[in-house]
């Protein structure tokens, strides 16, 4: 009976109402006024939900019988009744009220006070009925339970579950109703600094980034401290329209840069672009639904993301040590409009139309730029295209319970011309799909093009500007295995993600194949690695590229994670503009300690050791031949909430 006791002890509390000191004769004689229950059985003899014994005492070391239950169970469902038909006649009062307020006049304001008081009064009684559910469901049970013994008491059982069902639902409804607007958020920092260990070069990262200055030596004039917070408030609508804002202030933009560019901010520190503090709407729309045309239909409008896939449309991860998810979720920012239609149940349409320049935060400083074509790479970081609108969308095709097609098209359209193809456009296609052949088996395949445009005439960029892709994915027990082969010509270049050897993202003119595996050895060891090769399409360079990792993590104990990850990549014949044999090995070192869901800490460090940098290319200030040697370390510490 404690168990039940306690349900009945926890619903009368969760009325809402402030606990007075009882004194000695508001409660039972023998409950003494230092026992832990004191206050508690005081207060259920002032509600009249206890009354005693005929000898005037409560009788606590004494079992109680069936009947005595029924007896409190049925003074609690009372005073619970009594509870909410005063919130209903308080309700109906104000009603009235609200009736009898003549419309228009300066006398009213007095009445209309008066109401906001006392519906900010009813609005806390109300909202104390939310913690209501699980107790209510309790006594729905015990109702049944003590049937019988309700029913010689002459209590309408029926009546007395009928009552209960609907409180139960009044309450879900309250429960399950949301504030107007959720407001969340998160707040980063972020300290770095480097070690050069040559003169006149810089401690260049996986990056292509680094730390203060070129000197030889460590010291404190290298030391980057970067910080952010994001707000997001969300509006929160049963119906109609709602409203997304994610606001964003810091300087990491000031040091990391734009979010979006590659190759064009390699030799670049971290900050270049000044220590201000930088403020900006990275997120700002509406969402509505409707039914058009017999259609489901959703739009988007404002300043939103803009994905469509790695080969197609996809910002790259520029800033491996840090990590923050409004900068790796790869997507563009766009101001203007997603239509999203399902035609039917298998089938879906994504249209969109925007302005993707002039994106900045309150200094000017653009914000998630595209950028066409500026990877070294692909022998294009001259001719960089800065798209200014953006048009496309993509068509799904559910095959079966495992499969999906989706057929993309992406129209990227500048204010000016590149210089090297003469181009002011560039339109992607894209057709890409998956398949899951079994629990553990998936496979994915896709094929696309890539065109330059200077209006509406084609412009000739390479001499194949298409390309293909194939992989397979496997994943049994802790061991996981991805391979895949690509096959992109000198002449595909798109605004996406598709790869990463070095400090180079988007590599083209190549056949790669590659292998990537993962295994956990238990729940405290893990250990991944990949190899990729590829060759050079447009010319007889076989093994243009090569790039080995390896990489373990290793929970140290219940709060501690130490990851390491090693990397080395060769290119030969010139493949890159930097070098005709650059190679490039860092080695990272990472400690991660678990504060919690919301909270992440981590320090890192990272050797880098680079040959074969041509002096003529002026490369990150290296002014002689000779390795480019260092190390950059740091920390970074964000909570979200």
């Amino acid at each position: 009976m404690n168990k039940t006791f306690k349900y009945a002890v926890s619903v009368v509390l969760a009325a809402g109402m402030v606990t007075p000191a009882f004194a000695q004769r508001d409660n039972f004689p023998d409950v003494a006024d230092t026992h832990w229950a004191y206050e508690a059985v005081a207060r259920l003899k002032k509600e009249g939900i206890i009354t005693g014994y005929p000898d005037g005492t409560f009788g606590g070391k004494r079992m109680m019988t069936r009947y005595e239950m029924a007896s409190l169970l049925y003074a609690l469902y009372m005073n619970l009744k009594n509870v909410t038909d005063g919130l209903d006649a308080q309700i109906k009062t104000l009603s009235d009220k609200v009736d009898n307020i003549h419309t228009g006049g300066d006398d009213n304001g007095p009445a209309i006070q008066a109401l906001r008081d006392q519906l900010s009064a009813l609005s806390k009684d109300v909202s104390g009925m939310k913690g209501w559910g699980d107790d209510i469901a309790q006594l729905k049970k015990m109702s049944s339970t003590y049937e019988k013994e309700l029913s010689q008491m002459g209590v309408d059982v029926e009546a007395m579950k009928k009552d209960l069902s609907d409180l139960s639902k009044r309450v879900s409804d309250l429960e399950n109703k949301k504030n107007n607007v959720t407001i969340s958020g998160d707040a980063s920092f972020f300290m770095g600094a480097s070690i050069k260990g040559n003169t006149g070069s810089a401690a260049l990262n996986s990056d292509g980034r680094y730390f203060g200055g070129t000197g030889t030596g460590a010291g404190i004039d290298t030391l980057t401290v970067l910080h952010e917070l994001g707000l997001k408030f969300s509006t929160n609508n049963m119906s109609g329209a709602n409203v997304v804002a994610d606001l964003v202030v810091g300087n990491a933009t000031q040091g990391f840069g734009n979010q979006s560019s590659t190759t064009t901010m390699n030799g670049m520190p971290y900050n270049a672009a000044g220590t201000g503090t930088s403020v900006y709407a990275d997120r700002l729309y509406a969402t509505f639904n409707d039914g058009l045309g017999g259609l489901n239909f959703d739009a988007k409008i404002g300043r939103q993301g803009l994905k469509l896939g790695g080969y197609v449309l996809e910002r790259p991860d520029t800033t491996s040590f840090w990590s923050n998810e409004r900068w790796d979720n790869g997507e563009y920012a766009m101001d203007g409009a997603n239509l999203k239609f399902g035609l039917g149940q298998n089938t879906d349409l994504n249209l969109f139309l925007g302005q993707v320049a002039n994106i900045v935060d309150a200094s000017g400083n653009p914000i998630q730029p595209i950028m066409i074509g500026e990877e070294a790479a692909a022998t294009f970081g001259t001719a960089t295209l800065s798209a200014a609108r953006a048009m496309g969308g993509s068509l799904g095709f559910k095959i079966g319970e495992n499969g999906k097609l989706d057929l993309s098209f992406v129209d990227l359209d500048s204010n000016t011309s590149a210089n090297t193809p003469v181009a002011n456009r560039l339109e992607t296609y894209g057709a890409d799909f998956s398949y899951k052949i079994s629990d553990s088996l998936g496979l994915t395949a896709g094929t696309g093009k890539s065109q330059f445009k200077n209006g509406t005439s084609t412009v000739s960029y390479g001499s194949k500007n298409t390309r293909t892709n194939v992989g397979l994915n496997f994943k049994t027990g802790g061991l996981g295995i991805d391979a895949s082969y690509a096959e992109i010509g000198n002449g595909y270049v798109a605004a996406g993600a598709w790869s990463k050897a070095a400090i180079y993202h988007n590599l083209n003119d190549l056949k790669q194949t590659s292998v990537k595996a993962n295994y956990a050895v238990n729940d405290k060891f893990s250990i991944h690695g990949g190899y990729m090769k590829g060759d050079q399409i447009s010319v007889s360079n076989k093994d243009a590229v090569k790039s080995t990792t390896v990489g373990a993590d290793f929970k140290i104990n219940d709060n501690w994670t130490l990851m390491a990850d090693y990397e080395d990549t060769k290119f030969k014949g010139g493949y890159v503009i930097d070098g005709t044999t650059p190679q490039f090995k860092f080695t990272t070192l990472g400690f991660g300690y678990d504060m919690g869901a919301n909270t992440m800490f981590k320090l890192f460090y990272q050797a880098s050791d680079i040959t074969g940098i041509t002096p003529a290319s002026s490369f990150y200030g290296l002014t002689s031949a000779g390795a480019m040697k260092g190390s950059t370390f740091g920390a970074q510490f964000s909570v979200k909430f």
